[in-house]
């Protein structure tokens, strides 16, 4: 009943990475749209301060997504006092806080800071409405993003600031940046979940990845680029969107013109390009550890048995899958079920 694409590509990638393929009769997920005819090619730190002085505007109605990193902190600095600023904070058992880290920034630049809490009871009740609009399963940001926004939406803000494209333009995803990756050993790397582990019936997802294939290694930049960007812009612009506000995401308008240099890279130097902008922008300020924008789905799932409709195998050891792949899987099935109601 299912394509059986969209069903694999899900689970490998969080999103269907093709356009026009419906998940069945008139279900087809918006695609992401990314022009690049607009975008500008920057080198230097002073470079991105020249654009982002330029081209970051704000009035009554901006506001801005602000965690403890500095993607967010170097937007936050162009933007006049009284901004209002957004931070998530997962309500769960050792959930990580970047509340204070936030509002550290939001402080130094005189911020209206928020902290926005989300529960698992706030993914449960809100899911189905964002499914709904995107006509297809979520990445697991996306009920957290929707709930800040529309705490924002409430506070009179209907365009926020996002640093969208920042690790995949500037080289923040180290870990997939740590090393000189074979071509088949990317790809079991970076499949969220084999659907050939999970599903009865499933598709060859490997040609999604082969257009960055170099010999026996892989374009990792030019992947994460493309492929993992297109599905976080997606799960931003559905989020947001069903909100009622407009993004603005600053990073998504720049492109490195010239290799990442991956010694710096691998050297504990992520982004080392931001970090200078940063620096300048906070010359008193040490830059602060990465934190992952991490959901307590180990947690929220933990009683979960698995999936139990007939696409999935059965007797899945569903507690050898990470909080996140058994998202992933939660997510899926409880599409499938809300659009079974669905002509």
């Amino acid at each position: 009943m299912y394509n059986v694409f969209c069903l694999s590509s899900y689970l490998a990638f969080r999103y269907v990475t093709k356009e026009g393929i419906p998940w069945k009769e008139g279900v087809i997920p918006a695609f992401p749209k990314v022009t690049k005819k607009d975008q500008k090619g920057v080198v230097t730190a002073e470079e991105i301060i020249h654009f982002f002085s330029h081209q970051i505007k704000s009035d009554e109605h901006t506001g801005i997504l602000l965690s403890a990193g500095i993607d967010s902190a170097i937007l936050a600095s162009f933007l006049p006092e009284g901004t209002k600023a957004y931070t998530v904070r997962f309500v769960a058992r050792d959930a990580i806080d970047e509340g204070p880290g936030a509002s550290i920034f939001a402080t130094r630049m005189n911020l209206k800071h928020k902290i926005v809490d989300v529960t698992w009871n706030d993914y449960l009740s809100n899911m189905d409405l964002l499914m709904k609009r995107k006509k297809s399963p979520l990445h697991a940001i996306e009920v957290a993003l929707y709930k800040t926004a529309m705490a924002a939406r409430q506070d009179g803000v209907n365009r926020l600031i996002v640093g969208n494209g920042a690790d995949s333009t500037f080289g923040g995803m180290d870990k997939l940046l740590s090393k000189d990756w074979t071509f088949e050993d990317f790809m079991k790397r970076y499949t969220f979940v084999e659907p050939s582990s999970v599903l009865r019936d499933y598709e060859d997802i490997h040609g999604i990845f082969l257009p960055y294939k170099i010999g026996d290694g892989i374009d990792v930049s030019a992947f994460l680029k493309t492929v993992h960007g297109l599905g976080i812009i997606q799960a931003f612009n559905n989020a947001i969107e069903t909100a009622g506000c407009s993004i603005v995401a600053p990073y998504e308008s720049l492109f490195l013109n010239a290799p990442l240099d991956l010694a710096k890279i691998r050297n504990n130097e992520s982004k080392y390009i931001l970090r200078k902008v940063f620096l300048e922008r906070f010359p008193d300020c040490p830059i602060p550890d990465k934190i992952p924008f991490a959901r307590p789905m180990e947690q929220w799932l933990a009683n979960w048995d698995g999936p139990k409709r007939q696409e999935f195998m059965d007797h899945i050891d569903i507690n050898s899958f990470s909080g996140d792949q058994k998202w992933i899987l939660f997510c899926l099935e409880r599409f499938m079920d809300l659009f079974d109601k669905t002509i």
